[in-house]
């Protein structure tokens, strides 16, 4: 019969389990809400990689140090256990930036103790998936954000400025070079009217596209927009449900009759 750790709450019936030859048994010891700091250290090294698991997932007094012993595990769950452990200490997240696979490595950021050190690291790693991960989050230290914007990753940079609420990084990746991180600002709901209104006359089709899609347009920028030389622009236009009455109708004598009958049904469906 499979033991359940709700019958052991005695430490010296844990200790028998800890002691077990069956791997379930040693299982259960670990996973006991009674579950002694000493057990999970007797246990710590044991050749089942399921007590292993167990050891990492415990958040009980202490249990970074175990962290420390567990992050280099050879079982990739473990590991995975170890990331994902909310008392997971910063010096052990700084060196899972490395690990050896992405689902590590990629849940570092998430981590509530990730700090500036581990940001660092990261900043540096050779993985660009990892670095636009960090990127996208708008809570960065102006320190790590200009580092990030040098990045020689354009998805990187186009993360950041998609995300970052630093008004000096957002107005450097505005007046960017490269349009696919423009097309990244005009994401940013952060975006000034000023910023807006230049974007919505940036030369690159897929910025003013991606200017519609998400940050509300005053009627003059969007009056522009409805002439605008894209045709993906302006069908954008006819489609997105704010696009106020005034503009649709003037979509609705486009030169494209895709777009003109497109106009004319988003009209008939607001009657």
């Amino acid at each position: 019969m499979y033991p359940n750790y709700r019958d052991y709450d005695d430490i010296e019936m844990l200790w028998e389990l800890a002691r077990d030859k069956r791997i379930k048994s040693r299982v259960v010891a670990v996973r006991s809400p009674e579950a002694t700091h000493e057990i999970m250290e007797f246990l710590v090294a044991d050749e089942s990689p399921a007590v292993r698991r167990a050891i990492a997932k415990w958040e009980g007094p202490d249990s970074a140090n175990l962290l420390r012993t567990l992050y280099r595990d050879p079982d990739l769950k473990v590991r995975q256990s170890v990331v994902e452990n909310r008392n997971c200490p910063a010096d052990v997240l700084r060196e899972l930036v490395n690990d050896s696979h992405k689902s590590v490595r990629w849940s570092v950021p998430h981590h509530p103790n990730s700090d500036i050190n581990v940001k660092q690291e990261i900043a540096a790693s050779p993985d660009g998936v990892l670095r636009r991960i960090m990127a996208e989050y708008d809570t960065l230290e102006p320190e790590i954000a200009h580092l990030l914007m040098e990045d020689q990753s354009s998805e990187v940079k186009e993360g950041l400025a998609a995300h970052t609420a630093l008004p000096d990084v957002l107005a450097t990746l505005v007046a960017h070079p490269d349009p696919k991180i423009r097309a990244g600002a005009a994401q940013n709901p952060r975006t000034t009217p000023e910023q807006r209104h230049t974007l919505a006359r940036d030369p690159s089709a897929l910025v003013r596209a991606n200017l519609l899609k998400f940050v509300e347009l005053p009627e003059e920028d969007l009056r522009l927009l409805a002439h605008d030389r894209s045709i993906n622009v302006r069908w954008w236009l006819a489609v997105w449900p704010d696009t106020p009455n005034s503009i649709l109708e003037i979509l609705e004598q486009d030169s494209s009759k895709e777009i003109a009958e497109t106009a004319k049904f988003t009209l008939e469906r607001r009657k």
